[in-house]
């Protein structure tokens, strides 16, 4: 709001003297050099911010939201020049007076609210800044403003210049929203009426309104313009009513359309993808015959190059360190995603109408009842136990037991052997009387009996070993001059070697087993002539 000029001011009225604020320092921003000290001054005459509606807003709104789209009211004047240039001051300098309304300035000083508004701080300066611009034509440096901290108020009236001037108006002042509001009229019969929105613009005729406000209201208008039946004006869509009538004619007539959720594609969706599946299947099938086919001619066809190679070289290998070959990623398969089908119990058949899709009812019967009950219920009721007349495990659940000792597992192994030797522990034990437990030493390992004779081959080396259940974990190893065979810790039997009075080929060398007689029986072809038979002695053992 701009203030009256001091000449205009009423007699009796006292003079306009505003409170101090805060001072801003600045400089020119065009070629003219000279220092600027803007008073940013408070005086309650100045009103508070206005919205575009017209309304005074209320200080909690400002404390809110700001007053970036405010229209602020303020006032400059007190223009002058400063009397420090002839005091020996390099730069001449000016002041010049704002009157903002106290809020405004209060705001501006509080540290607090401006850390929460950033932009209010420059946004007020901006605004005195172009309204100095705007008036005197001077156009100072908003980005080197800055606040002067050693006083408040420059270039005023007492003894320590602290009070401010009189405020005087500068000429041609105006203030920036006097075009913005409306003016009210001074007396009520100044006000004109309106003219009509339509006239009768024929040349000669007269200017009279061809529509008067109110004309429906008659009671010549009786009744609805129109009637019950409505306008007749208009041409009737060659479309109107078909749910198709937002296509274009011919893409119409010349495409069909298919809804994915109607029961017809929903079956030949099924059959297509049974189809495709099948297909599939005899096609991984047929890959895969092919490909051992080609495997298998491989391995029945060598490469015929090697047999070029000297004798103990290996085939070439590839030298290269990595293999930079990507043609096997030609080979991995794209997964497909899975369509994501809609949930719905509708759709829109070939015509556009929206149909729905009846589900089938489920057949009453007490099977059917008697499996969604017991799909509702849990499968075991709690405490089902708890009834019962006999225990589930008399002696205790096996399940989950605990792993056998060291102890326990030497026991066992060595009952094992005693089965196996034809002994029973258990009678024995049983007839005497139950004693204090005492250490059971285990039976010491034995060598087992053989025989070596001559045969129409070779020789003819036959081992007894009774108690041997299987050939299992035996090891049997013959060279040109010896044999030897190595049995399970289990069997009770030392390992056994024999020396071969003649040659034999190692190669050539067969055995068999018998567990009705409890025999080894390993014929050993000879390598050439044998040697003098050895006289008939009794069963001879090496030990190791």
């Amino acid at each position: 709001c701009a203030m009256a000029p001091v000449s205009e001011t009423p007699a009796g009225m006292p003079v306009l003297r505003p409170s101090i604020g805060f001072c801003i320092q600045t400089v020119s921003a065009t070629s003219s050099s000279g220092r600027w000290y803007v008073n940013m001054c408070r005086h309650k005459m100045c009103e508070m911010p206005i919205a575009y509606s017209g309304k005074t807003v209320s200080r909690d709104w400002i404390l809110a939201n700001g007053i970036g789209n405010l229209q602020v009211p303020f006032d400059i004047g007190s223009f002058r020049k400063v009397k420090e240039r002839a005091e020996g001051a390099r730069q001449t300098t000016y002041c010049i007076d704002v009157i903002f309304n106290p809020l405004i300035v209060q705001l501006f000083m509080d540290d607090e609210f401006c850390n929460k508004m950033a932009q209010y701080r420059p946004f007020v300066i901006g605004l005195a800044l172009k309204r100095i611009e705007e008036t005197i034509g001077v156009r100072l440096a908003q980005d080197q403003a800055k606040l002067v901290k050693t006083l408040r108020y420059k270039d005023g009236e007492g003894d320590d210049g602290s009070i401010p001037r009189e405020f005087e108006d500068v000429p041609g002042n105006a203030d920036c929203f006097d075009e913005q509001v409306p003016k009210k009229p001074n007396n009520v019969n100044d006000v004109t009426e309106a003219e009509p929105l339509i006239q009768d613009m024929t040349p000669g005729g007269a200017r009279k309104p061809a529509l008067k406000k109110g004309f429906l209201n008659s009671s010549k208008a009786g009744g609805s313009l129109y009637g019950e039946d409505g306008s007749k004006e208009g041409v009737l869509p060659e479309n109107a009513g078909d749910p198709l009538g937002y296509i274009p004619k011919k893409l119409r007539n010349s495409c069909k359309i298919v809804d994915c959720n109607a029961p017809e594609y929903q079956a030949n969706a099924k059959q297509r993808q049974a189809v495709d599946e099948t297909n599939k299947q005899n096609k991984e099938f047929k890959d895969q015959l092919g490909g051992d086919m080609e495997k298998w001619m491989k391995m029945s066809q060598p490469e015929i190059w090697n047999e070029d190679l000297p004798d103990g070289t290996d085939a070439p290998s590839d030298a290269r360190k990595y293999d930079n070959d990507y043609s096997r990623f030609d080979k991995l398969e794209d997964v497909e995603e899975a369509p994501v089908v809609e949930d719905r119990d509708w759709y829109y058949d070939s015509s556009g109408n929206r149909r729905s899709i009846e589900k089938p009812k489920a057949a009453a019967g007490s099977a059917v009842t008697g499996a969604s009950e017991a799909s509702k219920g849990p499968a075991v009721k709690r405490g089902f136990l708890d009834g019962v007349k006999k225990p589930l495990y008399p002696n205790g659940s096996e399940q989950g037991a605990a792993p056998l000792s060291e102890d326990e597992v030497l026991k066992g192994m060595l009952k094992q052997a005693q089965e196996m030797a034809g002994e029973h522990p258990s009678s024995s034990s049983a007839a005497a009387p139950r004693a204090a437990p005492s250490v059971v030493k285990a039976k010491e390992s034995r060598t087992p009996e053989f025989e070596l004779k001559d045969s129409l081959e070779g020789l003819q080396l036959v081992v007894t070993v009774p108690g041997l259940e299987s050939m299992q974990d035996v090891a049997l190893d013959v060279t040109e001059l010896s044999a030897s065979l190595a049995f399970p810790a289990a069997s009770g039997f030392r390992p056994l070697q024999v020396d071969l009075p003649s040659s034999v080929l190692p190669t050539k060398v067969k055995a068999k087993f018998s567990k009705k007689k409890g025999s080894i029986t390993i014929t050993l072809p000879a390598a050439g002539k044998a040697r003098d038979p050895p006289a008939p002695s009794p069963p001879a053992c090496l030990f190791m």
